[in-house]
């Protein structure tokens, strides 16, 4: 049976810029870059060379209009390795979250 319902649009947007919210948002986030982290990719010289290093991960949490959260692969090949590994795609899955096309 349909029922009326109808939202405290004030309320709901409070709600999403709590602290709370910014809580649950930072924790997921951090989550997500983790897991990118567990994959191991390198970034810079092939092979072990002198300045291969581990991808750089960051998190940055922030309010628009609600919490928000970005994990970033923080470095100039982070395209790159998204597109060939699906770094942050196979992080945000694992860590539950519902992926899909932009």
């Amino acid at each position: 049976m349909a029922r009326n319902v109808k939202l405290n649009n004030a309320g709901v947007r409070e709600m999403l810029r709590s602290t709370g919210m910014h809580r649950v948002i930072q924790d997921k986030a951090e989550e997500v870059a983790a897991k990118v982290r567990d994959q191991g990719i390198k970034v810079g010289d092939k092979n072990g060379g002198q300045r291969e290093t581990e991808l750089p991960v960051e998190v940055e949490v922030g309010t628009t209009d609600r919490a928000r959260g970005v994990v970033l692969l923080a470095h100039a090949s982070g395209l790159a390795v998204q597109a060939k590994h699906g770094a942050l795609t196979k992080a945000a899955s694992a860590a539950g979250l519902q992926v899909r096309g932009g």
